[in-house]
């Protein structure tokens, strides 16, 4: 807990909360560190600014510090690309090179090249897990072949002499000299590598997701708040518009 004054608490707080509304796309353990962050940044700074009047040093540290969209336009994507380097999360380091790219969240140009990149990045994401996919259902059916092997060697040599299943050089040569369960021990053995592998991507494609999921929400912001721009300016051209037509009429009148 920091220890400000009352007054100069509420005045802490109240520029925290307009921080934290400009945060709302960022994801929850980010906006937290970001604002504890700032938080102790704005302690630190408060406790070294001179005078002896408690709100004229909030005030003035405020001051230094900048508006909340300033403060986060500026110090957001260092944050996030540390926070994404920490933590091996690429997709957060793009995050953080498109912010200080864009700005967040007052939504400039390049919306077309964001949504470019966000299509590249979301197949990226898929063909990671099509890979996790693929390397899961091989071990999935490695593991079959391998409980076969042990427990119904008939159906083995049936598939086998069927053509189903066909295992051949290296492989098949160091099979020959093992028995019956000692062959699908292995089996079990190497499909339980490929399973775990597939799990643990799975696992890790979480966090793909949701940079994925942040990078999305960023463009859908900007989009949104170009869209609504464009839509005030045509407003004002268009009230403007019957004052120009007046005019005209009133010249060739004249």
């Amino acid at each position: 807990m920091h220890n400000y004054p009352e007054v100069v608490a509420k005045i802490a707080d109240d520029y925290l909360e307009r921080v934290k509304s400009k945060l709302r796309l960022v994801p929850v353990r980010e906006r937290d560190e970001f604002l504890k962050e700032l938080q102790s940044h704005l302690y630190e700074a408060y406790q070294q600014m001179p005078g002896e009047d408690d709100v004229e040093r909030i005030l003035a540290v405020l001051r230094n510090l900048g508006e909340p969209a300033e403060v986060v336009s500026d110090r957001l994507p260092g944050a996030m690309m540390r926070s994404g380097t920490k933590r091996s999360l690429p997709l957060y380091v793009v995050s953080g090179i498109l912010i200080a790219l864009f700005g967040i969240p007052l939504g400039f140009g390049g919306v077309g090249v964001l949504v470019g990149l966000l299509f590249a990045l979301a197949g990226m994401v898929l063909a990671y897990y099509a890979t996790a996919g693929s390397i899961l259902l091989a071990g999935a059916m490695s593991m079959l072949l391998g409980l076969t092997r042990m427990f119904l060697p008939h159906l083995w040599d049936n598939m086998v002499t069927l053509g189903y299943i066909q295992i051949n050089g290296p492989p098949a040569d160091l099979l020959d000299h093992l028995s019956a369960s000692e062959q699908g021990l292995i089996m079990i053995l190497f499909a339980s590598v490929f399973v775990a592998s597939g799990l643990g991507m799975l696992r890790l494609g979480r966090y793909l997701l949701r940079g994925l999921h942040f990078l999305f929400s960023l463009v859908l912001d900007w989009m949104r708040r170009l869209a609504q721009t464009a839509r005030g300016k045509l407003r004002r051209d268009t009230r403007e518009w019957p004052h120009v037509g007046e005019v005209s009429f009133a010249n060739n009148g004249q």
